[in-house]
């Protein structure tokens, strides 16, 4: 990719209103995030230095997560900067198109769109499982914790490990162990646990179970137990146990191994396809953003075309979100709601941008 002049100059004013615009947006959050969680201070072992290096942990994620709006603001701005300063209509004067001016502008942004797209499927991810531990190991004072491979709970004599807790309140991959102080009595695994309400105890299926006595080992299987486990719903919940963010690979493991138990990972699949779009969403708000300064907008003060501008973004993120789940819902294939916005406000852009006014 060449970089002339001309590239580095609209690249570097678009992409520095980008990044400012992603650290102030980025601050926003920390202090909403910080106020929100602050209702939590004195449970367990939460307190002020807590709060903020929790907070701290999560600002990643916050930042991977504003972006493309950011990227969304900083072609707006950037690019209105230079339409009021006239700059872009000799830009055109000397023979450049709007796609060639966008086009440059993309150069530069492109680029830290892949390194924040990549951070946000890599180190984001681990960051968080790591916050959430921390967080879940101080709000129960130690009796939950969190490790890269599951949730570990201690409940009396027993030692539970959940290998995935998700947001429709089912466990899946449950180890119980069982100890006479230090000597390991039993084990019970399961394959899948669902809360029972009327019980208030977890309904697990497919359980098997090892004895260890003191001359055998006794080996036992039965299609549903009932345990009672000091974890529920609302300790899930106020616990942040729920694994909202996969990395790929454990996406993808995952996938498959809900499909070799015949269970529907239509919504996961959803989270993987949105992970590989991410990148072309960004792009996608830097057309929406280029369309509101080289379209019919141009005469249009700045404050609206920004206003505008984040109005066509936010609509673009609202059905970014909503389409895809509705889609698996309805039957079709997950993949399709996850590329139909991206592909409607391309087509938008792109017909706003060739509009003769």
């Amino acid at each position: 990719m060449i970089f002339g002049v001309l590239d580095r100059y609209i690249g570097k004013t678009v992409l520095l209103i980008t990044i400012i615009a992603a650290a102030a947006l980025t601050v926003i959050s920390d202090i909403i995030t910080f106020i929100d969680q602050s209702r939590h201070l004195g449970d367990g072992d939460i307190d002020f230095m807590f709060l903020l290096w929790y907070v701290a942990l999560l600002t990643p994620g916050l930042f991977v997560q504003i972006f493309p709006v950011a990227v969304l603001l900083g072609c707006v701005i950037g690019l209105g900067m230079l339409s009021k300063n006239s700059e872009l209509v000799v830009m055109q004067s000397a023979g450049l198109s709007k796609f060639q001016l966008i086009l440059s502008a993309c150069k530069m942004v492109v680029p830290v769109v892949l390194v924040v797209a990549l951070i946000g499927q890599t180190v984001v991810p681990l960051m968080q499982q790591y916050a959430e531990s921390e967080y879940s190991f101080a709000s129960s004072s130690g009796r939950v914790s969190r490790v890269s491979w599951g949730l570990w709970l201690r409940d009396g004599s027993h030692f539970i490990n959940i290998g995935h807790i998700n947001t429709d309140q089912t466990i899946h991959n449950i180890n119980r162990y069982t100890f006479d102080g230090t000597v390991l009595r039993k084990t019970d695994q399961a394959k899948i646990g669902i809360y029972n309400q009327e019980s208030h105890m977890w309904d697990m299926f497919d359980v098997h179970t090892t004895r260890f006595g003191e001359q055998q080992i006794i080996k036992e299987h039965q299609p549903l137990q009932q345990w009672n486990l000091y974890l529920n719903p609302e300790r899930m919940e106020i616990f942040n146990l729920y694994n909202s963010d996969f990395t790929i690979p454990e996406l993808i493991d995952y996938i498959a191994y809900l499909e070799s138990n015949n269970i529907d990972a239509n919504r996961f699949k959803t989270n993987l396809y949105k992970k590989f779009v991410m990148p072309l969403a960004m792009v996608v708000m830097l057309l929406l953003g280029a369309s509101t300064v080289f379209g019919s907008l141009r005469s249009v003060p700045m404050a609206t075309r920004v206003l505008i501008g984040l109005a066509v973004g936010f609509s673009f993120y609202l059905l970014n979100e909503v389409l895809p789940n509705f889609t698996y819902i309805i039957g079709l294939p997950p993949i399709i709601g996850v590329l139909i916005p991206s592909a409607v406000f391309t087509i938008l852009a792109v017909l706003v941008l060739n509009r003769r006014v």
